[in-house]
């Protein structure tokens, strides 16, 4: 199925999606792998006002084709982008508060990792 309805952007619900709390960053070194981190979610490291931290979040395995013109579109937000998981639950109300940022250049550069196939 392609993009076709957010002009060119692959629809919405079709890509992988992938979920961290920040304060629950800590990586398994054994398990985790360059490809996909592993975490242990057996501490909660909250963060001071100001500290920047590297938080490595993966994606579920999927396997997509993308056309040429298509787009991969990127969205990082707070709470679920389609509301609850779960029709008739309610909204989970996060403890956290504030102004959240991800930085993306310089010192504290954002990436994306994909593994690429070709047919």
């Amino acid at each position: 199925m392609r993009g076709e309805a957010l002009g060119g952007v692959a629809e919405l619900g079709q890509c992988p999606p992938g979920r961290l709390r920040v304060s629950l960053r800590h990586l398994d070194e054994e398990l985790s792998t360059e490809d996909v981190p592993a975490h242990t979610f057996d501490r909660t490291e909250k963060l001071a006002s100001g500290e920047i931290v590297d938080v490595e979040i993966d994606l579920l395995p999927l396997g997509l084709t993308f056309h040429p013109g298509e787009q991969l579109r990127l969205v990082v937000r707070g709470r679920p982008l389609l509301g609850t998981m779960m029709p008739g639950n309610r909204e989970y109300t996060p403890a956290n508060e504030g102004q959240h940022l991800v930085h993306t250049g310089g010192d504290h550069a954002s990436y994306l990792r994909l593994s690429v196939r070709t047919a």
